[in-house]
Parts: structure tokens; sequence; C-alpha cells
């Protein structure tokens, strides 16, 4: 019975359901049909991947020479018979460099290895060949990557600078310069004395305080190629404070050297000198250099290169030609006890052989002509000694004017606004 019954049910439930309305049919939403994508040519395939990707910085504009290579114009030093021309670049700038000079080359080299580590390039030019040229190419490639192969660098750049070597037998311009001590502008101003005229700048020693850092380094480039340009030639005797600080040695890489010496002759047409250095002027056992130094022996080893060059005077100072001979040193050596019984020595072969004109110094900041016979003589000087340098407050600095004349030197001291302080005139006696 409870089965029919159940089955009623289901059947008039059924049947109810179909008996209800049904909702109407919506229509099927279709979605728009997409476009097809346009068929691209080779070409505008390559421009769309070109286009995609993202730009290229811009390539750095080579470096050109000197104003974005050099810190300051190159310096042309005279030793024995070679100029050593000289050019800083500016820091952490790797270069290498040579000079062009009358169709040759000569380049700043180890043993045939290019030098692009250091900031200071020599290029070492015999005299005559410079002489005759009057003027020298600076050639150099920036290196943007040094490499055991492939080193990839910047276009090579070129600037050309004249010279005018010493050929005039008299009326010659000369100005010294000492005791600098780390100023520029009011030594270079004082120079302007001779304007364009100036023939030769002497720097006397003591141009740097003390070696410090690499900075210091560059004031002795500032000073001689501000003066100079690169365009006449330079003298440089080292003074007592350049072997001072901690980067004292490197200045063998930045300055003149005969063979690695700071000792050495120098023929500029008709003059012929001889630059000698006293280096420090204490004992090396002073406490002050802290066993930094050696300078006794070194002292030793110059009057035994004194001696050289007398025993070979017909090519130095008894050479065809030569009619002013000078001594240039920081320390005139004229007087004290200190290293008596070798500048004593110095004195005697000095007088006795060479018999020089006249004697540059600097050293006690002080502007003064002594005599042979002076009170300032002790140790018998060979000729008479100018001191020509004095410092004064903030930039203050006096230098001195000297002008070659047949039989005479005619001394001024000069300074930075070019006023005269003193005068004097030298006789040359043979």
């Amino acid at each position: 019975m409870k089965k029919i019954l159940l089955l009623c049910f289901c059947i008039f439930c059924v049947s109810y359901a179909q008996q209800q309305p049904q909702p109407a049919a919506q229509p099927a939403v279709q979605k728009p049909a997409a476009p097809k994508p346009a068929v691209q040519k080779p070409a505008e395939q390559k421009q769309a991947a070109e286009a995609a990707k993202p730009a290229a910085p811009p390539k750095p504009k080579p470096k050109k020479l000197p104003e974005d290579i050099l810190q300051t114009p190159p310096v042309v030093y005279a030793v024995g018979e070679e100029y050593q021309i000289m050019a800083l670049v500016k820091q952490d700038l790797p270069v290498v460099m040579w000079v062009e000079v009358n169709g040759k080359t000569y380049y700043d080299a180890s043993n045939g290895i290019l030098r692009s580590r250091r900031s200071s390039h020599r290029m070492t030019v015999p005299q005559s060949e410079l002489n005759a040229a009057k003027e020298y190419t600076l050639c150099c490639h920036v290196v943007t990557k040094r490499k055991a192969y492939y080193t990839e660098t910047e276009p090579l750049q070129k600037k050309t600078y004249t010279f005018r070597p010493i050929e005039k037998t008299e009326n010659i311009k000369i100005f010294m310069l000492g005791d600098c001590h780390n100023r520029v502008n009011a030594p270079v101003a004082a120079t302007k004395y001779f304007g364009d005229d100036l023939d030769l700048l002497i720097l006397n020693g003591d141009i740097l305080d003390r070696i410090e850092a690499y900075s210091d380094l560059d004031i002795l480039y500032k000073i001689a190629g501000g003066v100079t340009n690169g365009r006449i030639p330079v003298i440089y005797a080292r003074g007592n404070h350049e072997p001072r600080g901690v980067l004292a040695e490197e200045l063998e890489y930045y300055s003149p050297l005969r063979n690695g010496y700071t000792y050495y002759t120098f023929r500029l047409g008709p003059i012929w000198g001889i630059v000698l250095d006293c280096s420090e002027d204490k004992d090396d056992s002073n406490k002050a250099y802290g066993h930094m130094i050696a300078c006794h022996p070194f002292r030793l080893e110059e009057t035994e290169y004194l001696k050289s060059v007398i025993a070979n005077a017909g090519k130095e100072y008894n050479a065809e030609g030569v009619k002013y001979r000078l001594v240039v040193c920081h320390i005139p050596f004229i007087r004290g006890a200190f290293e008596g019984d070798i500048y004593r020595e110095w004195c005697k072969l000095l007088r006795e052989n060479v018999k020089p004109h006249m004697m540059l110094s600097a050293h006690y900041h002080r502007l003064k002509v002594v005599r042979p016979g002076d009170e300032w003589d002790e140790n018998g000087i060979p000729c008479t000694v100018v001191i020509g340098s004095r410092v004064g407050k903030g930039d203050g600095f006096t230098g001195t004017a000297i002008e070659l004349t047949e039989k005479q030197a005619a001394i001024h001291f000069v300074n930075s606004t070019q006023k005269v302080e003193g005068e004097n005139t030298i006789e040359f006696k043979e």
C-alpha cells in the first residue's frame, strides 16, 4: 500500500512540473571576432624588433689634447745635451705618449713598453734635433682598457708646440725662482717681468714645501708649464725641502734626471752650467729625518761626479762656443760648518778648474749678492753668488731676473707685481 501511495505522489509531481510555463530561451551572446594580425614583411619585423630594444647610452666623446688630458702645458727640461720633454696628465687618466720631432719619434717607454700607469711622462730628445726643428708634436692615446691582447684606446690626439732654443750669444734673459714653498700665482706673476722675451727659466729648489700627496708634485708643473707653456727651456735644481714627505721618492718620476741623478751639467747655446744638489741641510742622523735619508754618501758621490766633469773639460765648460759658465745650486754651500769639508772641496774644484762666472742660489729667503772674500764667504767660494728669493707674507714673493751681456750680468730682484726691489751688476772675469 505504501509503495502504491509513493508512486502516485511521484506521478503527480512530474505532471505538475510539466504544466508550469517555461521562460523564453535567451539568445547566446557572441564575442566579436578578434582581428587577424597583419602579416609583416621581414624588413618591418626587423624595424619593430629594433624599436623594442632599450636605447643604447650615447658613447662618450674622445678626450681632446690638451684641455681634457693635460693638467698643464708640457715642460722642456735641459739636461746635458738633451731635452727631457715632460708632460703631466690628469690624475688617474691612463695615457701612452710620445713626441714627434723633425720626422722622428721619441717615446715614453720602459724597455719597449709604453708607460700608461703614471701621471707624468718623459720623452728624451737630442737638443740638436729640437733646436733645428723649433717645434715638437705631443701625441697620445687615452687607454680605455689595457689588456694583454687587443688593448682598447681612444683615437690618437696630437698638438704641436713651437720651441725657441737659446741661439743668441748675449742679452740672454733668465728668471730664477726658488723657495716657492708651494706658492704658484705670485712666482709665475714675477716672471712676467721679461714678458715674451724670457729665454730660460731656472727653478732653484724648494719649489715644493714637502711631498705628501701627488697634488704637491703637480705644483712643479703648474709653475714651469704656466711660465713657459712648453716653448722655452727649463733648468731644475732640487732643494732641501723636496726630499721631505711621504711621497718624496716619487719626485724622480716628475723631474729631470741624469741617469737617475739630480745633479748634472747642461748646455744651452753659449751657456754651460752645472746643477749641484746639496740635498738636506742637516746631518743624516738628525731626529727630524727619522732614518729616512742618506745624504752624506750622496754628496760624496757628487764629489766624484764633479771630478769626472773636470776630467772631461774639453767637452764640458771648455767646449767650443761656451761663453758663460754657471753653477746652479739651491744651497750655495758658502758658510757654516755642516759638511764643511765636502763643500770646501767643491769650492776648490770649481774655483781652480771650472772658474764659473756666477753661482745662482736660494735657500736663505733673502736677496743678496755675495762676492769672494765677503763675510758670508766661509768656504772659499769660486765666484760671485746670487741669493735671489724672498718669501713675503701671504702669497708675497720675490725672484731674480738676470740678463747676460758680453762681460757682465745685470741682476734685478723682482716681486709679483714686477716691481724691482733691488739691483746689482756682476762683472765677469776670465
